[in-house]
């Protein structure tokens, strides 16, 4: 009887199931790219990048060809100007950096637009972080900053970072990336798609990880969306942000009790470098100089630099003067307001053709959350967090909300060509 369903299951496969999990698996689990990289060449990831980018080009539904030119028109113009700015002189490189920049948004698109496996992608999903997340914790334990170690080399053949890689640690884009992904695991769990024991176990799991790696944000991030647990389901968006402002005004009057609580946990925990930084969030300025990295001194650099040329930013002279620690801020001071329009064109294609589809059902202020949240990160750190904006978010709500979601609401009444008054007049007079 089992054998009979492992025979079904893989039947459902075909080969691009098996592209798919490979895209997936190799951008979540470090040690797949440096497995690929090491015994297959970079170029072989090349190759599929290049066929996937085409092939959802090419299989595009002429109903959704307008669609999708609209969603990638913004991206292409944006990474033209970045090639641009950087003169790099290899055609084949600067090219292959525009389509890995494309390919969350490409194979996202065509998974809106197709029928697929969301279980299976899901499983995978949720399963390759939670095995990078166990390695990650265990290899930050043995070895200390680790994870921000890996941020932080030059390249990826650092030897450090080869070692870190085959061990599975992961850096600074697994653990945002992960984290981000938490309110899709709030959501399966309101929307009983999630039991409990299965939901104890991956928010413990992201919490340890977070601390393990002592990245900060990542941590604060994990207990904004671990009170939306205690939120109804069924909320408004109006009135979630009313709350969420409620929130962020309360942290800010009692700051000083939230970084004894933080404190307290921190010293139990022992983790006393998060606990620092967390107490120079809440704690001000005086706590913060502290610190190498003032990250309030990077912003105002790159908002200094913005404002010197609103419009076009540093793209006249060549000369971007930005604090390298904010994706919004950092283009806003490199392109000024063409770039700034840039984002918010991308920004609403995103919302249109992923989140705004789910509007109206339950549990739509998570869906919401999950759209905002990494527009939130990239305000305050690096990386526009496509994989989290376009590629994770149609499997896990298709899982949720049901396969076929996204084509049910795309697909449109034919349009008579004559209007039905105008028969039904034509049928009176008969």
């Amino acid at each position: 009887m089992y054998l009979e369903k492992v025979k079904t299951f893989f039947k459902k496969l075909n080969y691009k199931d098996f592209v798919l999990i490979f895209l997936l698996l190799f951008g979540i689990v470090p040690i797949i790219p440096r497995a690929v990289s090491t015994y297959l060449t970079t170029y072989f990831y090349m190759l599929i990048v290049v066929t996937v980018v085409l092939f959802t080009l090419v299989t595009c539904r002429l109903a959704r060809v307008k669609q999708y030119f609209l969603l990638l028109l913004p991206f292409i113009i944006y990474e033209t100007i970045v090639l641009l700015t950087k003169q790099d002189g290899d055609i084949l490189l600067s090219g292959y950096q525009v389509l890995l920049f494309l390919l969350p948004v490409c194979v996202g698109f065509y998974l809106v637009s197709n029928d697929f496996f969301s279980e299976l992608y899901s499983s995978v999903i949720v399963i390759a972080f939670f095995v990078t997340g166990i390695t990650t914790t265990v290899g930050c334990m043995t070895y200390p900053d680790a994870a921000r170690i890996l941020a932080s080399t030059e390249t990826s053949q650092d030897p450090i970072a080869v070692m870190y890689s085959w061990m599975n640690i992961g850096g600074y884009g697994f653990v945002y990336s992960m984290v981000l992904l938490y309110p899709f695991v709030v959501l399966a769990f309101k929307m009983k798609r999630l039991r409990l024991i299965p939901m104890v176990i991956l928010t413990v799991m992201m919490f340890t990880t977070a601390l393990s790696a002592e990245y900060t944000y990542a941590f604060m991030l994990l207990m904004i969306s671990t009170m939306m647990l205690l939120l109804p389901r069924d909320i408004s968006v109006k009135r979630f942000i009313t709350l969420i402002v409620v929130f962020t005004v309360a942290v800010f009057l009692f700051r000083t009790t939230i970084a004894m609580i933080v404190t307290a946990l921190g010293n139990y925990l022992g983790n006393s470098t998060m606990v620092d930084k967390i107490n120079a969030i809440f704690l001000g300025k005086d706590a913060v100089e502290g610190f190498d990295d003032d990250r309030s001194a990077l912003y105002m650099l790159s908002i200094e630099s913005f404002l010197k040329n609103p419009l076009f930013g540093s793209l006249p002279s060549g000369n971007a003067l930005t604090g390298g620690h904010s994706f919004i801020l950092d283009n806003l001071a490199r392109f000024g307001l063409v770039g700034g329009g840039l984002m918010i064109f991308m920004y609403r294609g995103i919302w249109r053709v992923f989140f705004r589809p789910l509007k109206g059902q339950p549990g739509y202020c998570l869906v919401f959350w999950a759209f905002v949240q990494p527009i939130l990160l990239s305000s305050i750190n690096t990386g526009m967090w496509l994989e989290n904006l376009c590629l994770y978010p149609p499997i896990l709500l298709c899982y949720i909300y049901g396969n076929e979601f996204y084509l049910k609401q795309s697909e449109t009444k034919p349009t008579p060509l004559v209007q039905v008054n105008v028969l039904q007049s034509k049928v009176t007079k008969e």
